[in-house]
């Protein structure tokens, strides 16, 4: 037959559970930082690379033909409205 389990066996127990997840977390934690680090050095590339902004931003209309404005390169409105292609020189 079973013999119950005293306080002590438990406590034991629970003793071994806690080192060994107290030897697994350093190297969680470690994983964790190399993908955040991972992540910051693809984002500083992304920049990096990243185009220059363009000077102007023409905006068309829902048919694509007709142009329905002209906005500054940063425009937040620009970028909102999905329509926008940068603006060439002609030469």
């Amino acid at each position: 037959m079973n013999q119950p389990t005293s306080r002590l066996d438990m406590l034991r127990f629970a003793h071994r559970v806690v080192e060994q997840q107290t030897a697994r977390q350093p190297a969680l934690i470690d994983r964790w930082i190399a993908d955040e680090e991972r992540r910051e050095r693809e984002r500083r590339q992304g920049e990096e690379r990243r185009p220059p902004e363009p000077e102007w931003l023409i905006q068309y209309g829902l048919n694509r033909s007709n142009i329905d404005a002209v906005h500054v390169g940063g425009c937040w409105a620009a970028t909102k409205s999905g329509r926008c292609r940068p603006a060439t020189r002609c030469r």
